[in-house]
């Protein structure tokens, strides 16, 4: 009845079947055991595998033990990585826009000021803080519980030394030769010059004699006019709104200018050899590099010998200052360092004007009874152009106001990023105003952006209102950092901002230009967007500014 199928080989695994029925794979042959090789590599991986995760949870529990078991964001990559940087902002990475994205909602939903952001893969965990007191604390110069480390200021030592990556005695000897660089005398000729860069924009742009002009991209307009400024009042290179490449030269002083400002990032990141590939964008940045370098070398040279030829600086820009500064100190600067502070100018200087600028154009198109109080304001202080001087500035309170309230919005430093050197502690930084320890080496970093949407610090703090600044005392301009550490061009930037605001709105009106069949809420939507590169601001704006009667 049944049968079975047999081999002269030792024994296969054999099924019986009922006669007449197909044998159908009746007999299976044995299975070949796994090459060693194979099995061997298989156990490698699993093992390797194993200790991987093994090791992520025992750095997760460490992460969590060094941030003190603040509320934390859990993350697959630390945001302050590249890696993470480079990844887009989702609930399973912050990315490098989380600061914009959820800078109402973060703090509030982990319930706390000061947080954590605790990797599981890679990176390092990082505390962030919104709270004011903990900013101060992290920032002050009175202990050395917390310094820059070079990694973090990298991008900044491009040229040389400068203030803003130097710790300590470091610091205040750049502090004490720069500090002079910025007086009255200086203010007085960044007004001057900013009210005759915005005169000689609308000719050289045509707006003579129109009742309207559409500007698709606004920010074109006020990084060209800070560019100017910076080369003027910075360097002493007076620039016009046209400028030209002076005969056997690659390049324009200006358009170099603007190149190395904008290709900083490049620069850092990409390697020697990518200069010498035909990509238009790295010739065009290593060309600036080659200009700028030996012209910024030979304008030092020229103002030394200046110097010691006259005994004092007859100019009144602000390289020209540091020089005399540097011969008067006993701290005397050497030229890297004179072109490191120089170009720390340039490159963050009028970038954080021009994107302040830009928010300001915007909110203010958002907000004509505003705009039109500003008007008001500026054309009763300075009815002629007799009366738009430098002297009368200070009465521009609303002016000055929006320029402020813009910077709070979108504040261009959006982080002050900090390690501690020793162990040390927060006051106040924990749930229920505990103390958080620190230990050394710890990353902390202050959220500008956080800060300044904070709630607790600004009611209704997504509100342009220009009114919290008016009685406002220098100290309370957090935007430019805080307490000895503010940032040394904080007038600068003030005078800048609140001329070319007062200038342009005396003649012309500024309001959103809309696509077809857009309202206004739609290009509010569309246009207020924060974008976090090397510096803070709104992406493109698209503005019509309107002639005044």
């Amino acid at each position: 009845m049944f049968s079975t199928m047999r081999s002269p080989e030792a024994a296969p695994r054999c099924v019986p079947t009922f006669e007449g029925t197909a044998p159908s794979h009746c007999c299976l042959p044995p299975s070949p055991p796994p090459p060693p090789t194979a099995r061997m590599f298989s156990s490698v991986v699993f093992t390797l595998l194993a200790l991987f995760v093994a090791s992520r949870v025992m750095n997760y529990f460490k992460y969590r033990k060094q941030t003190a078991y603040l509320p934390a964001m859990h993350c697959l990559v630390s945001p302050i990585s590249a890696l993470g940087a480079s990844l887009p902002t989702r609930w399973w990475n912050p990315g490098h826009q989380w600061q914009w994205k959820w800078r109402l909602t973060v703090y509030r939903d982990l319930g706390a000021e000061t947080i954590a952001a605790v990797p599981f893969l890679f990176g390092v965990p990082v505390i962030y803080t919104s709270s004011l007191e903990v900013a101060k604390q992290i920032v002050t110069t009175k202990t050395t519980a917390f310094h820059k480390s070079r990694d973090t200021t990298e991008i900044t030592l491009i040229w040389g030394p400068n203030i803003f990556a130097a710790n300590g005695d470091e610091w205040k000897k750049h502090k004490r030769v720069i500090s002079p660089a910025f007086s009255q005398e200086t203010y007085a000729s960044v007004w001057e010059n900013t009210a005759r860069v915005v005169d000689e924009m609308a000719a050289a742009e045509g707006w003579a004699g129109r009742a309207a002009v559409d500007i698709p991209v606004v920010n074109t307009l006020t990084y060209k006019a800070a560019l100017i400024l910076i080369s003027t009042c910075g360097f002493g290179n007076a620039l016009s709104w046209r400028t030209e490449t002076a005969p056997g030269a690659a390049v324009s002083f200006a358009d170099a200018l603007a190149t190395v400002a904008s290709g900083i990032l490049v620069r850092l990141l990409v390697p020697r050899w990518a200069y010498k590939l035909p990509i238009k964008k790295l010739q065009e940045v290593e060309t600036a590099y080659t200009s700028l370098g030996p012209f910024m070398r030979d304008l030092i040279a020229r103002r030394r010998r200046e110097m010691e030829a006259d005994g004092a600086a007859a100019r009144d820009d602000i390289l020209s200052l540091m020089i005399k500064a540097s011969h008067e100190e006993k701290y005397n600067m050497s030229d890297a360092e004179l072109m490191g502070n120089t170009f720390l100018l340039l490159s963050a200087g009028h970038d954080t004007s021009a994107r302040t600028l830009d928010a300001a154009l915007m909110l203010l198109a958002l907000h004509p009874e505003i705009q039109e109080d500003v008007h008001r304001e500026v054309t009763e202080i300075m009815p002629t152009d007799d009366d738009f001087t430098f002297a009368n500035s200070a009465r521009l309170v609303k002016t000055r106001s929006v320029f402020l309230e813009a910077s709070r919005l979108f504040p261009a430093g959006f982080m002050l990023i900090r390690d501690a050197a020793e162990d040390t502690v927060l006051r106040g930084a924990g749930r229920g105003g505990a103390d958080v320890p620190v230990p050394r080496g710890t990353r902390v970093v202050v959220d500008m952006v956080g800060l300044h949407h904070n709630p607790a610090l600004y009611p209704d703090p997504e509100a342009f209102v220009p009114a919290r600044w008016h009685a406002a005392h220098e100290n309370e301009l957090t935007m430019f950092s805080f307490g000895a550490r503010t940032c040394p061009g904080r007038r600068f930037a003030l005078t800048e901002g609140t001329c070319f605001l007062a200038r342009l709105l005396r003649r012309w009106r500024v309001a959103p230009l809309t696509l077809p069949g857009e309202d206004v809420e739609a290009w509010r939507a569309r246009v207020y967007q924060g974008r976090m590169l090397f510096n803070f601001g709104v992406g493109e704006v698209p503005v019509r500014f309107e002639a005044r009667g």
